[in-house]
């Protein structure tokens, strides 16, 4: 019996032409589409495919959030992301809401095929890109003795207000979300530089860039 895949993009004729990838397939089936993150959810409760072929950046309802949502009700499905971004931040935050694989849609149709053969085995696929990507960046990490040590001796309300400072917020709009007062701010900000050896506001958005503090909300 062929296995069965649900295929979610925001954009028809891509999906189309997944679709006719593995329309010659003979493990493999197309059993729904669907065109935005809200969409996806619902096929996938429908149908309860063995694999999801998945988009981040989607209408109503990202990647990272379907992503999340499917593992926590269906553990068994996997979940292929096919994005094109090469972007360390999105493959961290979706490989830990629990993705079994990311690849990138400039791949060639027959590594497509070879990444959903080895996710439906039981393993997780990246494609070299990506291995190439996040080997630099452990490496590049590694060769910055205490970082690690330096955030662990943040509050959580200092790791929060880090996180949004990394998304560009204000001090106002920070103020706002939090619902606590700009004089507040300002300290956490200062305290915040203080801790992590960061003169000014852009080294502090490059330190939670390279830490992985920096939010995905898209």
């Amino acid at each position: 019996m062929k296995k069965k895949i649900v295929l979610v993009d925001d954009h028809k004729i891509f999906l189309e032409g997944i679709s006719g990838i593995l329309s010659d397939s003979k493990t493999v089936e197309v059993a729904e589409r669907a065109y935005s993150g809200r969409e996806a959810l619902e096929a996938i409760r429908a149908v309860k495919p063995d694999l999801v072929i998945l988009d981040i950046t989607m209408p109503e309802i990202n990647g990272i959030e379907v992503t999340r949502a499917v593992k926590h009700e269906m553990p068994a499905v996997k979940i292929l992301i096919l994005s094109m971004h090469l972007d360390r931040r999105m493959i961290i935050e979706v490989l830990k809401a629990g993705a079994d694989g990311y690849a990138l849609k400039e791949s060639e149709p027959a590594e497509l095929v070879a990444a959903i053969d080895v996710v439906l085995s039981g393993l997780m696929y990246l494609s070299p890109g990506v291995v190439t990507l996040l080997i630099r960046d452990y490496i590049q990490k590694l060769a910055l003795p205490g970082a690690q040590e330096k955030l662990e001796v943040l509050s959580a309300r200092e790791k929060e207000i880090l996180s949004l400072i990394s998304d560009g917020k204000s001090a106002k709009e920070i103020s706002a979300e939090l619902c606590i007062s700009r004089n507040t701010v300002d300290v956490h900000r200062r305290n915040l530089k203080q801790k992590l050896g960061c003169e000014n506001l852009n080294e502090l958005t490059r330190y939670a860039m390279r830490e992985g503090l920096m939010n995905f909300d898209r």
